[in-house]
């Protein structure tokens, strides 16, 4: 598992704050970022509390990342470490985009 820190709401009623939670490692077909940057738009906001129904606790907003790949899956062949990227997603709802670009 891998040790992660973020930002998550506890609850609807919670501030946001500082968050330690493990993920898994990546698998064969994963790519690893090691994320610099993150947007909070108001849907997070509005999933954070829940305001829609179906919020799911702790929830850690922020589904526009950025940064550089750390690790990739051995099935993975269009990405290497090093690389920059970034990903917009929203887990459960949309299907994801990886997007990343060679170099700097």
């Amino acid at each position: 598992m891998l040790p992660t820190k973020g930002y998550a709401a506890q609850s609807a009623t919670s501030p946001i704050a500082p968050f330690s939670f493990e993920r898994r490692e990546p698998g064969a077909h994963d790519v690893q970022l090691e994320i610099s940057h993150c947007g909070v738009c108001h849907t997070d906001i509005h999933m954070s509390r829940d305001e829609w129904g179906g919020s799911l606790y702790p929830m850690v907003p922020g589904h526009e990342i950025i940064g550089v790949v750390k690790q990739v899956g051995s099935s993975v062949t269009k990405f290497s470490p090093g690389d920059q990227g970034g990903r917009r997603v929203f887990c459960r709802f949309l299907p994801y985009l990886l997007e990343l670009q060679r170099g700097s």
